[in-house]
C-alpha cells in the first residue's frame, strides 16, 4: 500500500448566542445549553433543522501511473513514468449564486498547497448570507474556469458554500499518450467521497494491471473494508478488510495480490467513519503492444433495474480482426454482471442504439451466478454508441468494458462505462481536455427533457439547449454542438427517469467514458430532540 499525506484542515461555521451541547440519540441529536436547561419540547414529531453545508470537496485521482515492478500482496507498488509523450491535465469550473457570487475555490496539492486559485474564498459572514439577487435587483449565473493544469499527483478541488448551500463546481483528470506502456486516453471525474462503493469489471490476469486507490480527504479517519466478487464466487483476502485510512491520507493496492487471474473483478468499498474516494486505474499490455488504460469510477450500487449508457462497439470486422489474435479474446465489448446475493439470477439484457433496439443472442436473457461477476459479450451487435439496460429479479450491479482500435498488430485502448444514477436537478460536467466528447441519455420507460448550458472558458453561461430523450431510443448530444470553446456543461431533466454519460474519444483508438456527476446537494436537514 502506498500512503500520501493529503492537507488536514477543519472548517467549521458556528453562530449562537450561547454554547450548544450536542449529543445523539436514537431519535435524532439532544442539543442542550450550556447556559442554562432547556424548556420541556412539546410532545410530537421531532423537529427538524437545516444543518449549514460545508465545502465541496472533489477528488481528482493521480495521473496515470505504471507500477514498478512485480508487487505481491500487502506490498507497497513504486511507481515509474508512464510516457515520453503523455499529457495530463486537470479541468475545474465553479459557477456563482444567482446574484453572481463566486465562492472561493482552489485546486489543492495533496500537501496543502495551492497549485490554481480560480476565486478568492469570501468572509464566513458574506458567505453565509443567502442573496437572491445581484446588487442591481436582477439574477445571474457566471462560472470561473480553470484548464490545463498540468499537476500529475492527486489533488483536491475545495469550493466554499454560499448561503448555507454547497456551491455547484467539478473538475475532472484527463491523461492521454500516444506511446510507452499505458499509452491511450483515461479520463475520471473528481469525486465526492462516499462511504458505499461498487467498482465492477476489473481485470487481474496475466498482462493486466488493477490499481485501487482509496483517499480520505477529511478531518476523521476512516476504517475501510474491501469484498471482491470473482468469476468463481466471493474472493477472501486476508487484508481486505480494516484498512486503516488516517484524515489526509491514501493508500493505493494492485488487486492481483488479492485477486489475481481474474478475468472481471468487482469491489465493494465500504466505509465506517469517514466517507473515501475510491477509484481503479486498470491497465492492459499483451506482449509489447499496450492494449489500453482507463479508470474505472464507482458505478450506482447494486438494483434490479439497471442502465449503462456510454457503450461504444465498432464494426463487425474490426472487432474481429482484434478479438482474433492470441491473447485478445478479452477485447470483445462485454457486459459484467456482480449479485452480491446468494441466489443466482436470470437477467434480461436490452441494447438500445440511436435507432431503437438491436437484436442479442438469446434474446437477451442470461444466467448471472450468485456471490460472483458474469461476463456476457455484446458481440453480433452493428457498429455505434449504445445503451444497456439490464432488469433482474434481485439486485445485480453492471458494467461494460469496450475495446477501440483500428486493426490487428497495432495497438489498442480500453474504457469501462458503469451503471448510471438517474438524473435530476443541476448537474455540472467538466469536459475533459484532450479529447472529443458527447453526450449519450436514454430515458428508461418514457420520455424525458434535458436541459444543456454551455459554460465556456471565459465564464459565461450560455442559454439552455433542449434535449428530447424519446422512449426507446438512445439520443446523442456533441460537446462541440453547443458552441464554441465550452468547458462545462450544467444539465437539468425532468420528466420520466433518464441516464446519461459522456463518452470520450481521442484520434482513431482512444476512448474512454465518464459518469455525469450527481446534482448540487442544497442544506442538509436533520432531527433534533430537544430535552432537559
Amino acid at each position: 500500500m502506498t500512503r500520501n499525506r493529503l492537507p488536514r484542515r477543519g472548517r467549521a461555521a458556528a453562530a449562537s448566542l450561547g454554547a450548544v451541547l450536542l449529543v445523539a440519540t436514537g431519535g435524532g441529536i439532544a442539543v442542550g445549553s450550556l447556559n442554562g436547561p432547556l424548556s420541556a419540547p412539546e410532545v410530537g414529531a421531532v423537529p427538524r433543522v437545516s444543518v449549514p453545508a460545508g465545502d465541496y470537496v472533489g477528488q481528482c485521482p493521480a495521473t496515470a501511473r505504471l507500477v514498478d515492478g512485480a508487487a505481491g500482496e500487502g506490498t507497497d507498488p513504486a511507481f515509474a513514468a508512464a510516457s515520453d509523450s503523455e499529457k495530463t491535465m486537470i479541468r475545474s469550473t465553479v459557477l456563482s449564486d444567482a446574484a453572481e457570487r463566486l465562492p472561493g475555490a482552489a485546486v489543492e496539492k495533496l500537501d496543502g498547497t495551492t497549485v490554481r486559485t480560480l476565486s478568492k474564498r469570501l468572509s464566513d459572514e458574506e458567505a453565509s448570507e443567502d442573496q437572491s439577487t445581484g446588487e442591481d435587483g436582477f439574477t445571474g449565473r457566471k462560472a470561473k474556469t480553470a484548464s490545463g493544469v498540468s499537476e500529475p499527483s492527486a489533488a483536491n478541488l475545495r469550493v466554499q458554500p454560499l448561503g448555507g448551500r454547497q456551491s455547484t463546481a467539478g473538475a475532472v483528470r484527463s491523461y492521454v499518450a500516444g506511446d510507452g506502456d499505458l499509452a491511450g486516453l483515461a479520463a475520471a471525474d473528481c469525486q465526492v467521497p462516499a462511504n458505499e462503493q461498487w467498482l465492477t469489471g476489473a481485470s487481474t490476469t496475466v498482462g493486466s494491471t488493477a490499481l485501487l486507490t482509496l483517499a480520505n480527504p477529511s478531518a476523521s479517519p476512516s476504517t475501510v473494508d474491501l469484498e471482491l466478487y470473482g468469476s468463481k464466487g466471493p474472493i477472501e483476502a486476508g487484508n481486505a478488510r480494516g484498512i486503516i485510512i488516517a484524515p489526509g491520507e491514501s493508500t493505493s493496492i494492485v488487486l492481483g495480490g488479492m485477486a489475481s487471474g481474474e478475468k472481471s473483478l468487482s469491489v465493494k468499498a465500504t466505509s465506517t467513519g469517514a466517507p473515501v474516494s475510491a477509484i481503479i486505474q486498470q491497465s492492459t499490455l499483451r506482449g509489447l503492444t499496450p492494449g489500453g488504460v482507463d479508470f474505472i469510477e464507482p458505478a450506482a450500487t447494486p438494483d434490479e433495474h439497471q442502465v449503462v449508457p456510454g457503450i461504444l462497439i465498432q464494426d463487425a470486422k474490426t472487432q474481429k480482426d482484434i478479438t482474433s489474435q492470441k491473447g485478445y479474446e478479452d477485447a470483445a465489448p462485454t457486459l459484467d454482471l456482480t449479485v452480491p446475493g446468494a441466489s443466482e439470477q436470470q437477467v434480461k439484457v436490452r441494447l438500445v442504439g440511436k435507432d431503437g433496439p438491436v437484436d442479442l443472442p438469446r434474446d437477451g436473457q442470461y444466467t448471472a451466478h450468485a456471490g460472483a461477476t458474469t461476463s456476457v459479450h455484446l458481440t453480433g451487435v452493428k457498429a455505434g454508441n449504445y445503451t444497456a439496460i439490464v432488469d433482474s429479479e434481485e439486485p445485480v450491479a453492471a458494467s461494460v468494458r469496450m475495446t477501440r482500435g483500428t486493426k490487428a498488430k497495432k495497438r489498442t485502448d480500453a474504457a469501462w462505462a458503469g451503471a448510471a444514477h438517474r438524473l435530476g436537478g443541476e448537474h455540472l460536467v467538466v469536459v475533459p481536455e484532450g479529447a472529443a466528447s458527447r453526450f449519450l441519455f436514454l430515458a428508461r420507460d418514457g420520455a424525458a427533457s434535458i436541459d444543456l448550458r454551455p459554460v465556456t472558458s471565459d465564464g459565461k453561461v450560455g442559454k439552455a439547449v433542449t434535449v428530447e430523450v424519446d422512449q426507446g431510443h438512445s439520443v446523442e448530444r456533441t460537446i462541440d454542438s453547443l458552441g464554441k470553446d465550452v468547458v462545462a456543461v450544467t444539465l437539468s431533466a425532468s420528466g420520466d427517469p433518464v441516464y446519461g454519460s459522456l463518452l470520450a474519444t481521442h484520434g482513431k483508438t482512444d476512448v474512454s467514458v465518464l459518469p455525469l456527476p450527481p446534482a448540487t446537494r442544497g442544506a442538509t436537514d436533520i432531527s433534533v430532540d430537544l430535552r432537559y
